[in-house]
């Protein structure tokens, strides 16, 4: 788009000046006009001429620096919902591994709230403009990402709702709720089916939240660099910008 408005005027400029050539031309050749009288009625129109041009390419400038600060924006945006995702899977990690390094967190009945912000996903299509720069591979990983992070969103339901309807309604009625017990005293409560639902369920949620935690970060430094290849004259949330202690 730039090149054809860089054209347009460069094609209005050759044309005007030659318009005003011929005419100075044919004025100066069938002496129409001495050359005091022709220049007085010349500087009028050049000065005009001058102006639209410089009109033109102030909009074209103008407009280059609008679509810039466009997809600027949009790229910042698409880092804003990672960090916001990264943030939430990261408190859901911090209270599913509490007091426990084990991956298996089968005896851990704490429910997690939906995040703050389930309502903010990626809108890919802002970033369109990516593909004819050559990054259309990072819309494909925008993509995956959100897959990902919304298969999380759906463990985490499952085993929410798993627990709700099921778990906490058994382990009240044996009067165990809140007291240390072990793993076998656990299953028994459960009955075989249920403390296997119950172990898939939790099983699920604790391989997608960390893998989830893993690939985020990766992406924010892919968009962060990409945006500052891009138009360097802007500034991207990085990586850096997100308190470690959240991510690791």
């Amino acid at each position: 788009m730039r090149a054809y408005q860089s054209a347009g005027g460069w094609l209005f400029t050759l044309l005007a000046s030659l318009f005003i050539g011929t005419l100075f031309a044919e004025a100066l050749f069938n002496e129409a006009l001495s050359p005091p009288e022709l220049a007085t009625w010349a500087f009028p129109f050049v000065g005009t001429l001058l102006g639209a041009f410089l009109a033109f390419k102030y909009l074209g400038i103008d407009e280059a620096v609008k679509r810039e600060e466009l997809r600027a924006g949009a790229i910042n945006r698409a880092i804003l919902v990672l960090v916001s995702q990264v943030n939430y899977l990261s408190t859901v990690k911090a209270e599913l591994f509490k007091d426990n390094d084990s991956p298996e967190q089968v005896s851990n009945l704490r429910a997690f709230p939906n995040p703050p912000s389930s309502h903010i996903r990626q809108r890919v299509e802002e970033l369109v403009f990516l593909v004819e720069l050559g990054e259309s591979g990072l819309i494909m990983a925008l993509e995956r990402e959100q897959r990902r992070y919304d298969d999380c969103l759906l463990h985490l339901n499952i085993r929410n709702d798993l627990l709700f309807d099921v778990i906490h309604p058994l382990v009240a009625r044996t009067g165990i709720m809140g007291k240390p017990i072990t793993l076998e005293q656990f299953k028994s409560v459960l009955g075989e089916m249920n403390y296997g639902r119950w172990e898939v369920a939790t099983h699920n949620v604790c391989q997608a939240v960390p893998s989830s935690l893993e690939s985020i970060p990766a992406l924010i430094g892919r968009l962060c660099d990409t945006g500052k290849k891009l138009f360097p004259r802007r500034t991207f949330i990085g990586i850096a910008d997100i308190p470690k202690a959240r991510i690791e």
